[in-house]
């Protein structure tokens, strides 16, 4: 796991203690104020994700906690649902229209820490959450140190409670780019979080196929991931949870591909050069030397990425679908379009696999003929190996 040193804890304050220091007093010597560097960069950039420890004093947490809290028992936060837009056929006609389906969450409720302002419940000040997201406690520190091209410009953060029932978040990918958003940032809000208590994150980074990045959601932990290329989900928790969701926007100019290009083609003198000529060294005849080249083109474009994850993950995926939602009309309809698009993806990537296969031979080649033949030559060690030397653009 690309983790960030940890500071020794301070003991855990309590509310009392807290009441008449101000926001801004209290995160006045917050370790992500230096901790948002260079390094962090270089983890999110070439790695596309990185976690930070102890990002936030304690006090402040604890005051992010308890307004959280109040807000949840005081009736301000909102059942989670996903609109999603579903294209449809109508069978008189070739007339194609849309309708949006509202897929449930389980016991997640979640408020848009945007509309606080329109509380107007004195018994459900806020002070804190409108200092993290007026003062863009995470997003400031990043467009400081993250490269000028992405273009980073507006953010959205949201407080979201678990209950703690065995709620839980699918396998997805946080957009696909048609949103505007860019880098995600969570930031956990939960004392003595322990293993039992489940609702850990897990990031599925491809270049290590079968391995998984666990973080548990302990108070301050902070984690950062590409939003458009980090598969990522929630197991089940069975302990209240809380976070605070930043998302940061941006909006690419017109070199930004050219940019991320010259970004990434710069990148050699990190070791992963070195290991990928070690990897040259270890098997280098025509027969990886071909699947190689092939991974590496398919792996480079960004959709055919995310669809390769769809299928290595397939089965893991629809489960999360079935477990993190409530089973209504609206759902039955999206798993038969989720089935659909499975389906869709690997006839795709045979044909893909097939046009690599005929300009190695045709029936000769060595190359994989099917999905399983690709996800088995993908997940081996040789692969593996390989893969983690492969530097991808993440952004």
């Amino acid at each position: 796991m690309l983790l960030l040193q940890r500071r020794s804890r301070r003991p855990y304050s309590t509310f009392s203690s807290l009441q008449l220091r101000c926001p801004a007093e209290l995160r006045a010597n917050a370790q992500w104020n230096t901790s948002a560097s260079s390094e962090v960069t270089e983890r999110l950039m070439f790695d596309s994700y990185c976690v930070v420890p102890d990002a936030l004093p304690v006090e402040y947490l604890t005051r992010l906690r308890h307004e959280m809290e109040t807000l949840h028992k005081s009736g301000h936060l909102w059942p989670n649902a996903t609109h999603i837009l579903q294209k449809a056929t109508q069978t008189n006609t070739s007339d194609t229209t849309t309708k949006t389906l509202l897929l449930e969450k389980r016991d997640i409720w979640e408020i848009e820490l945007a509309l606080l302002d329109q509380i107007r419940d004195t018994t459900a000040a806020t002070p804190f959450l409108n200092d993290f997201d007026d003062q863009q406690v995470v997003s400031t520190k990043l467009r400081h140190v993250l490269p000028t091209w992405l273009g980073l410009s507006g953010q959205m953060i949201k407080g979201q409670y678990n209950a703690g029932q065995g709620a839980c978040f699918p396998l997805h990918f946080d957009t696909y780019g048609d949103d505007g958003k860019c880098v995600t940032a969570v930031l956990y809000l939960n004392q003595g979080w322990e293993p039992q208590h489940g609702g850990e994150l897990v990031l599925y980074p491809l270049v290590v196929p079968r391995s998984r990045v666990v973080v548990q959601p302990q108070l301050g932990t902070l984690v950062l991931f590409s939003s458009q290329q980090m598969l990522h989900r929630v197991i089940p928790a069975f302990q209240p949870r809380y976070a605070l969701t930043t998302w940061l926007y941006h909006s690419p100019g017109p070199r930004f591909k050219a940019e991320s290009d010259a970004f990434y083609r710069h990148c050699h003198h990190r070791s992963r050069a070195a290991n990928a000529a070690a990897v040259e060294r270890v098997s280098s005849d025509k027969e990886n030397v071909l699947f190689r080249s092939m991974v590496t083109k398919l792996l480079r474009s960004a959709p055919f990425r995310r669809h390769l994850l769809k299928l290595m993950h397939e089965q893991e995926w629809t489960q999360s679908l079935r477990d993190s939602h409530v089973h209504t009309e609206a759902f039955g309809q999206y798993m038969a379009t989720h089935e659909h698009e499975l389906q869709v993806i690997e006839a795709a990537t045979s044909q893909v696999l097939d046009t690599f296969r005929a300009k190695d031979g045709g029936k000769t080649s060595r190359l994989p003929r099917t999905k399983e033949e690709l996800m088995h030559r993908v997940t081996d060690k040789d692969s593996q190996k390989f893969l983690q030397s492969l530097q991808l653009h993440w952004f």
